[in-house]
């Protein structure tokens, strides 16, 4: 059996050859094109080492981003409703692909500091966030509205000098929305999950409650290994959107954020066969773009270049990608599924 998965983003083509007597299964790589991603970071005394290694963290988690060519907008509030009232934090409080240093920018709004009330409610202060921030992005969506009713039907100048001058910030529209919720203590905001739930998948509107996902780093449930609580709301809102949960006890986040990163991105990494394969005779090849950069390359064991006299979208570029940990991928039996590790 061999299986072709593309792993390139956009609206890539897959080649398929069937030899005879070989069964082959393709999938293709998707990656979200808009992504506004809210992290609900816990600013209680005790989070001063956490906020220290997410920040050190946080390369790998925006490396990734870059890689799937996502157009993020990535914004920071806290969990203390009292005082910061589900602000953004940070200066520019909205990071952006097109910043000098996105990476330094964002790891200096997740260092919110250590002075917030020990009354945790992230859950309420990522829905004053998602309110306040829909209610500009309506806003600046119905001035773009009235600045092209006054412009000339032929003029595409006018119409892209309003679309610019007046487009949101965060909670744009046909961007996914990802909540990200990092505490080292229960969440404690009045009102069942079930009911914050609903709230955050509907946050896009009607039809689009799957264009929402919810993680957490926070303590393990049912005993943390380190001096940090139970997450037991933060792990049920998790699951139930079938998002990911990560432990705030670990000593360093970095494998947590490749995760959240891929997830947020919607990049798999478990791909389900159609049928139970022959481990001796399962063969993997990974179809990327002819522009896709050598450095994404590094990785593979073999690697065949069909890209002369091709388009840069032609998946031309064919990479056997290595069989195990820590960077290669792996056959899962219990559910017929390849995982892929690392890079």
């Amino acid at each position: 059996m061999s299986l072709l998965v593309a792993l390139a983003c956009g609206e890539d083509r897959v080649i398929k050859a069937n030899p005879p007597g070989f069964r082959q299964d393709v999938f293709q790589q998707e990656a979200a094109s808009r992504i506004d991603t809210l992290w609900v970071i816990d600013n209680s005394a005790s989070m001063e080492p956490h906020q220290a290694e997410l920040a050190a963290s946080l390369t790998r988690f925006m490396q990734l981003f870059d890689r799937g060519l996502v157009d993020y907008r990535i914004a920071v509030t806290t969990t203390d409703v009292i005082r910061d009232k589900g602000e953004l934090i940070g200066n520019p409080p909205i990071v952006t692909p097109t910043l000098a240093d996105p990476v330094a920018a964002f790891q200096r709004n997740v260092r919110v500091g250590t002075g917030g009330k020990g009354h945790e409610q992230a859950f309420e202060a990522a829905r004053i966030a998602i309110e306040r921030e829909k209610a500009r992005a309506n806003e600046a969506l119905a001035e773009r509205a009235a600045c092209l009713i006054v412009c000339p039907a032929a003029s595409q100048s006018c119409r892209r000098d309003c679309e610019s001058r007046y487009a949101p910030e965060f909670m744009r529209p046909e961007a996914h929305l990802y909540l990200v919720f990092v505490s080292d203590e229960e969440e404690q905001s009045f009102g069942e999950v079930r009911y914050f739930q609903r709230l955050f998948e509907g946050a896009l509107g009607v039809g689009n409650e799957d264009a929402v996902s919810v993680a957490t780093i926070c303590g393990d449930v049912p005993a943390p290994a380190c001096q940090a609580e139970p997450g037991t709301r933060y792990v049920a809102l998790a699951q139930a959107t079938g998002g990911l949960v990560a432990s705030i006890c670990d000593a360093t986040f970095e494998r947590h954020l490749e995760r959240l990163a891929l997830d947020a991105a919607g990049l798999k990494r478990k791909f389900t066969l159609s049928r139970p394969p022959d481990p001796e005779t399962l063969a993997l090849e990974i179809h990327y773009r002819c522009d896709t950069a050598p450095e994404q390359m590094s990785r593979c064991e073999t690697e065949t270049r069909a890209c002369d006299g091709m388009t840069p979208e032609h998946p031309g570029i064919i990479c056997v990608p290595p069989m195990g940990e820590p960077n290669g991928w792996t056959y899962e039996p219990s559910t017929n599924g390849l995982l892929f590790h690392g890079d």
